[in-house]
């Protein structure tokens, strides 16, 4: 029976459908239809009858997870778990509850803790909530389908919030045992920390390039897998978890939360009839990803010594190079092999027309492509494809990406275009978030690996930039690209890519267990491509100069690591904020002062210890302070100031260690470090240092409170430390190690350097009289679009009135008035006769004092009153 509803999606509109060559119309009809495609998408008929065949036999053994849950994550919850779950949501539809994320974040904490208990009770019960088995989809046309057809539709699945609270914080635990005991095979990129798909696709480039060096063909095979989510493997999910070692409540809830799943598709305000979803992972779901990475993960297991593989979720790839063909092809095909029985027994199936096979070769003479079969249907060799999505071609110059990348941003011109409008348009902050979010963020995804491509193909995205600053700025057309990219603070398309691509490899040198670490830090052809400088290199050779630029050794990194405590265990610290309810500068020092000593007596008995860090140039220092006694330590050259901080708290926890006292309050005045502690940011090596020793002094009876004061408002142990720190400044460097992000300053300043220099080079360029430093926001706090664009033109030297005939060609434009060339300044400066209508306004001796002392509304009114206003 279908029920009429409403909600959130019910002007959802399909009008037709087409089913078995008969047309629906009618909308209960148009929703059971598409219920019963969705359905069919998810049944075990869509398996092979080698894998139907397997499943009923391995399905009669039975898996016990029976635990008397002393496991660490078998754990009842916690209230921070709880809040910190809810936090992490984004604001989605409701279930069929109608509980919304937002009414959880707005619960009191009576409230909470109730939600918490039930929540427990459901988790040590073992007992899930049928209600949450079921969820209601929603149709969406997949873009450029026939929406007659039922299959072109993707489902949108809306669950139970409550529920997807609780398999965030269930996840969290299962990520963390899964990274802790390292079960995910290495290759696995898809949605896990400190990866991307960035990873695979720089890998990619540099095999495909050494194998170009040593004159070698690469064959690549990408993958395609059929429904891939919707006929996952429920049995064999809780198989891998039962092989992981996991027992008790936890695999007892997945279990529970696979089994017996149901649907109800929502068309309009009506709702389908019940239908099953009897295999997959439920769509949309927290746990459902981690679950189908697990599934999948086994994968890698059925891949040849000497195959390299890439996967990212169900996206994979592998690949093999050599000088002979034959012998790639042997590889490959014994491999494929493997992969097909991998499939017949995990219920995967690989799709025999979507699954293509690239060659990549640069050699000049005749050789034929290889001959690979895929459960016995030929693998077609394509010229191109796109994997992870960026364009890989044969020669592996990325033009056909390149091109494909124009064509994609052009469009996003166009609503650029629409609201750039010089008169009425949209102001110029709000244009250039447009163009940082629609185009700007399209040429930065893959820039690091289609970057490698040759600069006259490159060259072919920088008008897209040009024109989007150009609608921005609402600048002339024959404004000089340098002056749009200095005016609006967007330094040229190659540098962007440059700053990404260091900040790329800073990032993967904290994690040596990523599969792009050895492509990029462990490059074995580096004299082979020095000795072929017209040869592209991959990233790890082409950054190495850059690194080197910015002061960068790898040997000096931190590696991140999973905490080897759950962090469910771990305490939270309390943190003290009632002092930065004041504005600092609003506050007199002695109102601070007073306040402080207000706080201090509520916490009499306590021993007070004050922190501080330093930073002057490079150089970074670190104090701690209590009573008689001081800590102080030089950090490594390149530290931050927020490095520095959190070292100093760290500092004043070794106090608390060798203290007998119990009780103790830690005085900071960097509100950043504090929130990172109370963020509980433990990716942070010592932040989660500080909270790991916090824990275990907590468990050891002792009391620790942190609170933040202002600082130089002369409260005596805060000067102490401060005083400490910069003195600190003088000390030998310790050898202690830092984490790459450290680096970042460094990188933007290089690469701001290098934007400098070609800055410096254009001497003779209009606006560089006006603004010789790039890297500026320049704001121009005009409300008026048109007078925005006037003020723009006017900096950068170039309007219709002065420029026009450029594009005309006709002659220069004379100044009736004075018989001289009519150019910007003229107007604004030298003209004779506009001497009267400028003292009215300003009295300034060069464009540079015009625009940095005249306030633009003046600007405005001048060209106003010299008639110029509807000319420029």
């Amino acid at each position: 029976m279908v029920r009429k509803i409403s909600g959130k999606y019910s002007n959802t509109k399909i009008h037709h459908l087409k089913v078995n060559g008969d047309e629906v119309t009618d909308i209960p009809d148009i929703a059971n239809s598409l219920a019963q495609t969705f359905s069919q998408n998810s049944s075990s008929q869509q398996c092979s009858q080698k894998f139907d065949s397997y499943r009923h036999q391995t399905e009669n053994n039975r898996l016990s997870f029976k635990s008397k849950n002393l496991e660490t994550y078998n754990n009842s919850f916690s209230m921070y778990e709880l809040t910190s779950a809810i936090s992490k949501s984004h604001d989605s539809a409701v279930g069929s509850d109608d509980i919304h994320y937002q009414m959880l974040k707005h619960l009191p904490g009576a409230a909470l803790e109730t939600l918490l208990d039930v929540l427990n009770d459901i988790w040590i019960s073992g007992n899930f909530p049928e209600s949450w088995r079921t969820s209601t989809i929603i149709p969406v046309l997949k873009a450029g389908k026939d929406e007659s057809d039922p299959s072109s539709y993707r489902p949108i699945a809306l669950t139970s919030c409550i529920c997807k609270i609780m398999e965030r914080m269930i996840n969290d635990r299962l990520v963390w045992y899964l990274e802790k005991h390292k079960l995910l095979t290495p290759v696995q990129c898809g949605f896990r920390k400190n990866r991307s798909t960035t990873d695979h696709l720089v890998r990619l480039e540099t095999f495909v390039r050494e194998a170009f060096i040593q004159r070698q063909h690469a064959v690549a095979v990408f993958f395609d897998l059929e429904k891939a989510y919707d006929t996952t493997w429920k049995y064999g999910i809780m198989r891998d978890l039962h092989r992981a070692g996991l027992r008790g409540r936890l695999p007892t809830f997945i279990e529970g939360f696979l089994q017996s799943r149901n649907f109800q598709v929502r068309v309009g305000s009506c709702l389908s009839q019940l239908y099953d979803q009897e295999m997959g992972v439920p769509q949309g779901s927290i746990l459902s990803v981690t679950l189908f990475g697990l599934k999948i993960n086994s994968i890698v297991k059925a891949i040849s010594p000497g195959v390299e593989c890439s996967l990212y979720v169900d996206d994979f790839l592998i690949c093999y190079r050599s000088k002979y063909i034959h012998i790639i092809e042997r590889h490959i095909q014994q491999c494929l092999n493997k992969l097909s029985d991998w499939a017949d027994t995990n219920g995967f199936k690989f799709s025999s027309s979507k699954t293509v096979c690239m060659h990549f070769c640069r050699l000049h003479k005749l050789h034929q492509d290889p001959v690979l079969t895929l459960n016995g249907s030929a693998i077609p060799v394509v010229e191109e494809t796109k994997f992870l999505g960026i364009i890989f071609d044969r020669k592996l110059s990325f033009l056909p990406h390149i091109q494909h990348l124009k064509d994609k941003c052009t469009k996003a011109l166009n609503l650029l275009r629409v609201v750039a409008h010089t008169t009425w348009g949209a102001d110029q902050q709000t244009l250039i978030h447009l163009y940082r979010s629609l185009i700007r963020s399209k040429l930065d995804y893959g820039c690091v690996v289609y970057g490698s491509a040759r600069g006259s193909y490159l060259r072919i995205l920088d008008p897209i930039q040009n024109h989007a600053l150009r609608l921005c700025l609402g600048a002339y057309r024959t404004s000089p690209a340098s002056s749009l990219s200095v005016l609006a603070n967007e330094p040229p398309l190659y540098i962007r890519r440059k700053r990404l691509s260091v900040q790329y490899c800073l990032k993967l040198s904290s994690t040596s267990q990523n599969p792009a670490y050895s492509a990029v830090f462990a490059s074995k052809f580096k004299l082979s491509f020095d000795r072929k400088p017209n040869q592209i290199p991959p990233l790890g050779i082409r950054v190495q100069p850059d690194l080197r630029a910015i002061g960068f050794k790898q040997k000096d990194t931190v590696q991140s690591s999973i905490s080897a405590t759950p962090p469910w265990f771990l305490d939270r610290p309390r943190v003290n904020f009632d002092l930065h309810c004041f504005l600092k500068e609003d506050t007199p020092p002695e109102i601070y002062r007073s306040r402080f000593y207000e706080l201090c007596s509520h916490y009499d008995g306590f021993r007070r210890l004050y922190t501080d860090g330093s930073k002057m140039g490079d150089q970074a220092a670190s104090a701690a302070v209590a009573r008689n006694s001081t800590k102080s330590v030089r950090l490594p050259d390149k530290a931050s100031i927020f490095r520095a901080e959190l070292h100093a708290i760290s500092l004043a926890m070794d106090f608390i260690r060798h203290s007998k006292d119990t009780r103790f309050i830690i005085f900071s005045d960097s509100k950043s470090s504090l929130e990172a502690l109370t963020g509980f940011r433990i990716e942070l090596d010592l932040v989660l240092k500080i909270i790991k020793d916090y824990t275990s002094f907590i468990k050891a009876g002792k009391v620790i409170e942190f609170c933040w004061i202002p600082s130089h408002v002369n409260i005596p142990g805060n000067e102490r430390a401060d005083t400490a720190a910069k003195a600190a400044l003088c000390l030998p460097v310790t050898s202690t190690k830092l984490p790459a992000s450290e680096f970042k300053p460094c990188t933007s300043r290089f690469c701001l350097e290098e934007w400098q220099d070609i800055w410096n080079s254009a001497a003779n360029n209009k606006l560089h009289a006006i603004y010789p430093t790039v890297g500026k926001c320049i704001c121009n706090n005009l409300a008026s679009r048109r007078d925005a664009v006037i003020v723009n033109r006017l900096k950068i030297g170039h309007s219709r009135l002065t420029h026009s005939y450029l594009l005309s060609g006709e002659d220069q434009p004379i100044c009736t008035k004075c018989d001289t060339v009519l150019t910007v300044k003229h107007i604004l400066l030298d003209c004779p006769e506009l001497r009267d209508v400028r003292l009215k306004y300003f009295t300034a001796s060069s464009l540079k004092d015009i625009f940095e002392s005249v306030d633009n509304q003046s600007i405005i009114g001048f060209i106003k009153d010299a008639n110029f206003y509807y000319q420029l």
